[in-house]
């Protein structure tokens, strides 16, 4: 005996399963050790096939489905398939986007709601952040960068997985890490001397992000 099926059904999808005995005979379903009674669930194929449908999956519908067989030469069979139901992890009110001051220590949230619970990491370039003292996943799933810098820009993923499931969902969140303009100038720049009516140049190196402004005041 077989049953064919898929394991993993969100919410409002069809529970559809099918049995084949391998052999003629009365053919019934159980869930979790209980007969299932509805008869338009119970739709019979052929004297060796039965095929339960669900229309619309509900969070109570997960369990431990049995398709048992009364051959007609009086043997009996049973064969069983665990089914899991399961709600989207959903992101619903994660920010996106992200602005941040270099140096400081900042938070970037990742809000998750799904049922049942998920197991929550964050990645960066295709691959799970390695969790270090300055870069590390907070018990709120959020994640923390202590002294943040340039290099900590840009694009990280939420991920969410149905914890013992292949269910998953991603949100991408962008992160930008400005710097407040910093001015240098060289020693010998600080004080020019020139003859009259003489060119002069004047050498200010500016560093900072996203690309400041620069100006001359006299």
């Amino acid at each position: 005996m077989s049953i064919i099926g898929k394991q993993d059904v969100k919410v409002g999808e069809e529970i559809l399963l099918l049995c084949k005995a391998g052999g003629e005979g009365e053919i019934t379903w159980k869930k979790s050790g209980l007969d299932i009674e509805d008869e338009e669930q119970m739709i019979k194929i052929d004297e060796s096939t039965s095929k339960l449908s669900i229309k619309k999956a509900e969070m109570d519908d997960e369990g431990r489905y049995t398709c048992l067989c009364e051959f007609s030469n009086g043997h009996s069979d049973e064969v069983e398939i665990q089914v899991y139901v399961y709600e989207d992890p959903s992101f619903r009110g994660t920010k996106t986007f992200h602005e941040f001051l270099e140096g400081t220590n900042v938070i970037v949230p990742c809000l998750v709601t799904s049922r049942p619970e998920v197991d929550v990491s964050w990645l960066r370039n295709k691959q799970q952040i390695t969790t270090n003292a300055r870069v590390y996943q907070h018990t709120d799933n959020a994640l923390h960068i202590e002294n943040v810098m340039r290099d900590d820009a840009g694009t990280y993923v939420c991920q969410a997985q149905i914890r013992g499931r292949p269910v998953l969902q991603t949100l991408p969140v962008s992160v930008v890490v400005n710097a407040p303009p910093k001015v240098v100038l060289k020693e010998e720049m600080k004080k020019v001397l020139a003859r009259s009516e003489s060119n002069v140049s004047l050498v200010c190196l500016v560093d900072g992000h996203p690309k400041p402004n620069i100006t001359w005041t006299l």
